[in-house]
């Protein structure tokens, strides 16, 4: 079923009568988080608070709920506005890991609208990026489009500006071609740009060189609310029933 989804993204007023936009966010530690004394709370805090911000009626989609360790919580999304826990992530996971986990999951998954995936940064020391990333992913969104043929999905590049990922950028990019449809779009986040690893750095992103701090948090999500505007812009999103319907406001 086609949706009409109203939506606020910097001014323009996307329409959703009657159903929030359903999402559903696939990864490992950098989705997941829960780390006990400190403030990982990964990009899916700021993620619903802009989300919040912009009065866009959404709901976060997933079978699991926790952080990694025990006793790990997140704050509120607003004042009286609870954070979404759901998810679908797992701290140390492989992509092959996940996407199998995902076939026997999806089932108990409402249909998502978009999707968001950031994998394979346990999988760049393997050195077998078609057979332990690629051939995955090509596998999830199969799997994804099989529950909703018009699936959005949004394919994060890895957050290092240096190393393996190097290696790997342009393989997801051709894959991100491949595997694009009109019908169901699949389009690449870049998560390295302007990136700091290094947490010795006034300006770092990250904890440790790998999990983002809550500065980097925040740039995972505009970075993916930068992709996820142009998808409901562009003149293709017309097929998903996301059109622009006027200039509103926040």
């Amino acid at each position: 079923m086609k949706l009409c989804v109203l939506m606020c993204w910097f001014g323009l007023s996307l329409g959703f009568a009657g159903e929030s936009l359903r999402l559903l966010t696939v990864g490992d530690s950098i989705t997941q988080g829960g780390v006990r004394g400190r403030e990982e709370y990964t990009y899916r805090l700021p993620l619903q608070r802009i989300l919040h911000e912009r009065g866009v009626a959404f709901r976060f989609l997933g079978t699991r709920v926790a952080g990694f360790q025990r006793g790990t919580s997140w704050p509120d999304v607003a004042e009286g506005v609870p954070f979404q826990p759901n998810h679908f992530a797992f701290y140390g996971g492989r992509t092959a890991d996940v996407a199998r986990n995902l076939r026997d999951e999806l089932p108990r998954i409402d249909p998502p609208d978009v999707v968001l995936i950031h994998l394979g940064t346990n999988d760049l020391s393997l050195n077998q990026d078609e057979t332990a990333i690629l051939n995955p992913l090509r596998n999830m969104v199969g799997q994804l489009r099989d529950r909703n043929p018009e699936v959005m999905i949004l394919l994060a590049h890895l957050n290092f500006n240096s190393g393996p990922a190097l290696r790997l950028r342009p393989k997801v990019e051709a894959l991100a071609e491949e595997l694009d449809r009109e019908r169901s779009p699949v389009r690449t986040v870049p998560m390295y740009r302007n990136w700091i690893e290094n947490p010795q750095d006034p300006q770092t992103d990250t904890f440790d060189w790998l999990h983002p701090n809550p500065r980097g948090q925040r740039k995972m999500a505009e970075a993916w609310m930068q992709v996820l505007r142009s998808l409901f812009d562009d003149e293709s999103a017309s097929t998903h029933g996301f059109p622009t319907v006027g200039n509103g406001g926040d």
